[in-house]
């Protein structure tokens, strides 16, 4: 199941690159690495990218303020882990909205940079079994 919801995040990522490399040409803007624009999708989406499935529901605003006091007592890289452990166990949309919950600029920031370092990584991993 989570790695079904890991290929429609994928997928929604495709989808949101492509949009955004249109949006850059179309303004004459610097074209960017692929790797910068998945991090300018994520960091510009707090709310989530697509529908997760019934058994894999996102977790309410509450439950990600659980998980997040949860999380604030481990050190720095071990919180990031988690959030990108919730990202792949979960959903995209999970991830971002525990992250958001901590309202730490700094934590939010690498979150989004790691997440999507890994989701860059398995975006080409999947164009590779094409």
């Amino acid at each position: 199941m989570a790695q079904e919801q890991i290929n429609q995040d994928i997928k929604w990522l495709e989808g949101q690159l492509e949009q955004k490399k249109r949006e850059l040409a179309g303004s004459g803007a610097e074209v960017k690495e692929e790797r910068e624009i998945i991090k300018d999708v994520i960091k510009e989406s707090p709310q989530a990218p697509t529908p997760p499935p019934a058994s894999q529901a996102s977790l309410s605003d509450d439950d990600a303020k659980k998980r997040a006091a949860e999380l604030e007592e481990k050190k720095h890289h071990e919180i990031i882990d988690e959030l990108v452990g919730i990202a792949f166990s979960k959903n995209l949309a999970s991830a971002l909205k525990v992250a958001e919950s901590f309202k730490n600029p700094h934590i939010i920031d690498e979150f989004h940079d790691t997440l999507a370092d890994y989701y860059y990584q398995k975006l080409l991993d999947a164009r590779k079994l094409k």
